[in-house]
């Protein structure tokens, strides 16, 4: 079986759990996170954040070849995705290696990440989409199209909150706010966009099983 069948197979049986278990399955893969988060503090504290780029992206990767032989989900829903964001922002770094254009980084990545969203969603939400519904579970109902859509909206929200603290935050202190508090701000963000996107139907008129095409 292939690298993609696998992941489609896993996506498949989220789809079919409960949100308890399907919680429970993800459980992991934020728990991976939040270790992440940790590492680029230590890391950007003592070697620069250069080096907290490309130690991101070498975890990353090898996180990815891990998963390829376990079956507890380290990366989620988004370990393809996750890959090729965390080698793009290594890329960045490594050209640009200038501490402002490096906090810059984040504001340029929250903008590929959105538009990547926007373009999901206009294709029907059919790889980010998919996979926001999944994580969104029964807690605000969701369409495949609306979730990227959401995640879309969100991304250049926290683009447009981020890019002023570039210039108006050290790099000390842009270090602390990227590692523990750029999470505070980004859940309310993301879950008001997704309650604004939220589908008034229960989210489902995109599901097979009704036989419709997504007109969401």
């Amino acid at each position: 079986m292939s690298e993609s069948e696998r992941r489609f197979n896993r996506l498949d049986a989220y789809e079919k759990m409960d949100d308890h278990a399907r919680s429970r399955a993800l459980g992991p893969s934020i728990i991976v996170d939040l270790c992440l988060g940790v590492v680029f503090f230590f890391v950007a504290r003592q070697f620069g954040l250069v080096a907290a780029a490309l130690t991101g992206a070498v975890i990353t990767s090898a996180l990815f070849v891990v998963q390829r032989f376990i079956k507890t989900d380290l990366l989620g829903g988004f370990a393809v995705f996750g890959v090729v964001m965390a080698l793009i922002s290594a890329g960045l770094a490594l050209a640009f290696q200038d501490d402002t254009f490096i906090k810059l980084r984040g504001s340029l990545m929250g903008g590929i990440t959105a538009s990547a969203a926007l373009t999901d969603a206009l294709m029907g939400g059919r790889y980010l989409g998919r996979r926001i519904k999944l994580y969104m579970g029964g807690a605000i109902p969701m369409t495949k199209k609306r979730g990227a859509y959401a995640m879309a909206a969100a991304g250049f929200a926290m683009m447009a909150i981020e890019l002023p603290l570039v210039f108006l935050l050290t790099t000390d202190q842009w270090i602390w706010y990227q590692s523990f508090f750029d999470s505070l701000v980004a859940i309310p963000v993301v879950l008001l966009a997704f309650w604004i996107a939220r589908d008034p139907n229960g989210g489902v008129e995109d599901e097979p099983a009704k036989g419709k095409a997504e007109t969401d």
